[in-house]
């Protein structure tokens, strides 16, 4: 856990995630990094100099039943208000809707019924659980699938709804995640979709393994080209000019 602090610390500092005064809400999944987040936060706002309250809160989308009260035990346990909050996004996705790629609509789903009920909460905040995995995972996906670079931002502030995502996990090894959920027997419920694991992230997640067996650190050193921005190489940093054609462009000496 020592780590996983030091690298909320770590993103916190960098990104001034967390102002005195702050109301923030946690987005609880039931997966081992949004449970963890709990924990984690509880035990930051403890030990931090600034001082912040937090919740949390987990959507019920209505699809499969899922049995919360272990969850709600261990809110109880670690000292953070926790509440389900019913919604039909299940209904909406696969039934009304019934898209043949649910994952971007159910996300954007729930992100907003996320952020309105952090809101209805006092909140001006909404923390996520994305641990470094997740980042990488996006990136790649954005890459290969959209032509690209993009991955999603540490922290960002939402105009429409006066509010600011952060996520304090993105600088903490998934394995890590796996580590201390397992120690700290938490209460992680099992996926309730049917697409889970048959998903463009499943993918991106088994490239990046296999990118690890070919380079032992390539999980890091893709981490530290994605936040070392002082020596991004694209063409935008070049001084490219504008009228240059691509037959134009100098070749490497």
């Amino acid at each position: 856990m020592k780590r996983i602090l030091g690298s909320i610390r770590r993103a916190d500092e960098k990104f001034h995630m967390i102002e005195d005064g702050d109301r923030i809400c946690i987005g609880v999944s039931g997966g081992k990094d949004s449970l963890l987040l709990m924990q984690a936060m509880k035990l930051y706002q403890r030990f931090s100099y600034t001082k912040f309250d937090v919740i949390a809160v987990m959507l019920d989308l209505g699809l499969k039943y899922q049995n919360t009260a272990p969850i709600k035990e261990y809110a109880q346990r670690v000292g953070i208000d926790f509440e389900v909050i019913p919604t039909e996004i299940g209904k909406v996705v696969f039934e009304y809707r019934a898209e043949r790629s649910p994952c971007a609509l159910c996300a954007k789903l729930r992100r907003g019924a996320l952020n309105t009920a952090a809101k209805e909460r006092g909140c001006n905040k909404v923390a996520l659980g994305h641990n470094r995995e997740d980042v990488l995972e996006t990136f790649l996906m954005s890459l290969l699938y959209e032509g690209r670079m993009n991955t999603f931002a540490p922290i960002t502030y939402l105009s429409r709804k006066n509010i600011t995502v952060i996520r304090p996990m993105i600088y903490v090894p998934e394995k890590y995640c796996l580590s201390v959920a397992k120690q700290l027997e938490l209460p992680v419920l099992p996926p309730n979709c049917d697409v889970a694991g048959k998903t463009k992230r499943e993918e991106a997640k088994d490239l990046i393994k296999y990118l690890c067996t070919i380079v032992p650190d390539a999980d890091v050193k893709m981490m530290h080209a994605i936040t070392n921005t002082e020596k991004y190489g694209l063409w935008d940093r070049m001084r490219l000019k504008r009228s240059m054609g691509e037959e134009d462009i100098p070749e490497d000496e």
